[in-house]
């Protein structure tokens, strides 16, 4: 059997085995041996990174070479190179004994820096994150993946399938009657529906075991989870499961995950968070002047007092955030590019009031217990107002908006908008 061994990039580790006759239950010798090392996974489900190296009748160490230390004991000194990957590798020791082929598996954990590249034959690498925060006394769990963990679990995300687009739903076309053709109905995204693969290697099978439960705490059942892909322009979605979890065990410390996972809300946010902040002044109480010059005259436009302009880098409609504070009669907020304006013509906020309104749920509270900025992730506790009935929820579209703010204000009132750039 093949024992483990745990060393950094770039030293030497000595790999052993003891072969025994499972009759007599001793130690002997077998007619060959051989030696592969891979990475990720064992002889089959990886190409080699190491070997083949066999046995041909050294007693003593021998590059390149296994030798024989007694009876049964066999060893290969293998130099880990400087520039190998961190993870695990697993030593394969494949023997013929009897008229028959035996393998036995062991994982060595090699550290250092972590790659920039994966060994020939592997899927590739990327790196991204899964966040299922601890709400409701529910505890939650955090993978980063492309790198080892605290607890020396090596994180590889394979693939994900379903991250390019979404479906589409509603009946799209309704048939013509008397006709050819049909009409064109409204038609919308579905939630996003994704595959996606990953793997975990651990230093022993009772840590493989841990993995196993962080993937499964880190994928909610009814909540939402943020999942993080590194892109160039790193995104996320808010993700629960859509299925079970599956998983396989290439070794007996790796264990690669297959999980259903789908997003109500199929857009792709950007992780970086946009804001632009909205000031109102107290009404002109009015009074005269008089200019010392004759008109006309050629003026510089200004920007409009309570307008700003917000930008939406990515290629789908944004829902923002916007969080208005005290003190202001009949607040509203507008997108002037599209036309579009919300209202609370019934409120009054105080000079310590907030309002929180969430452009994605259509929702808002007159001071939540706490304040989310991100869409979707509705404002805790508060007093839910509803807009106006003669209100018009609206997005920022891609490109420039000019959104404003308006409303009764006193001094220091001002409405700050959260948007994120967004992808479909």
């Amino acid at each position: 059997m093949a024992q483990s061994a745990v060393s950094p990039a770039g030293t030497s580790t000595v790999l052993y085995l003891n072969f025994y006759d499972e009759t007599t239950g001793l130690l002997v010798d077998p007619d060959t041996v051989q030696l592969d090392i891979t990475y990720g996974g064992q002889v089959g489900f990886a190409d080699d990174y190491a070997g083949p190296f066999t046995y041909q009748g050294a007693t003593g160490a021998t590059a390149g070479q296994v030798w024989r230390q007694a009876r049964g004991k066999y060893a290969y000194a293998w130099p880990i190179p400087a520039a190998a990957p961190q993870g695990v590798y697993v030593a394969n020791w494949t023997c013929t004994y009897g008229g028959g082929s035996f393998l036995g598996v062991e994982n060595i954990t090699v550290g250092g820096s972590l790659p920039l590249s994966m060994p020939a034959g592997d899927v590739g690498f990327w790196t991204g994150g899964l966040t299922n925060p601890n709400t409701n006394g529910i505890y939650g769990a955090s993978i980063e993946f492309g790198q080892v963990d605290e607890h020396g679990i090596a994180w590889m995300w394979k693939k994900i399938d379903g991250w390019d687009s979404p479906d589409v739903q509603g009946a799209g076309v309704i048939a013509r009657s008397g006709d050819h053709g049909g009409w064109a109905s409204p038609q919308y995204f579905a939630p996003r529906t994704l595959t996606w693969t990953v793997h975990a290697s651990a230093p022993d099978q009772a840590t493989r075991d841990l993995a196993r439960t962080l993937l499964q705490r880190a994928v909610p059942v009814s909540g939402l989870a943020t999942l993080r892909y590194d892109e160039p322009v790193p995104k996320y979605a808010l993700v629960r499961r859509s299925g079970k979890v599956t998983e396989a065990y290439p070794t007996l410390t790796d264990v690669t995950f297959t999980v259903g996972l789908v997003a109500p809300d199929p857009r792709k946010y950007a992780v970086a968070q946009r804001a632009v902040t909205i000031g109102l002044e107290p009404p002109d109480p009015g009074g005269g002047l008089t200019v010392p010059f004759t008109l006309p005259i050629g003026l510089n436009p200004a920007s409009p007092p309570g307008e700003s302009i917000a930008t939406n880098g990515g290629s789908f409609d944004t829902p923002p955030v916007a969080v208005i504070t005290g003190p202001v009669v009949g607040p509203t907020l507008s997108n002037v590019t599209t036309n579009q304006t919300l209202s609370w013509s019934s409120l009054t906020l105080g000079t310590a009031d907030v309002l929180v309104v969430d452009f994605l749920t259509r929702q808002a509270y007159v001071n939540p217990v706490t304040t989310a900025t991100t869409p979707g992730m509705a404002s805790a506790g508060g007093t839910y107002w509803p807009a106006d009935v003669n209100s018009s929820w609206w997005q920022l579209a891609p490109g420039d908006n000019e959104v404003g703010y308006g409303g009764t204000a006193g001094i220091g009132s001002t409405t700050v908008f959260y948007w994120r750039d967004t992808w479909i």
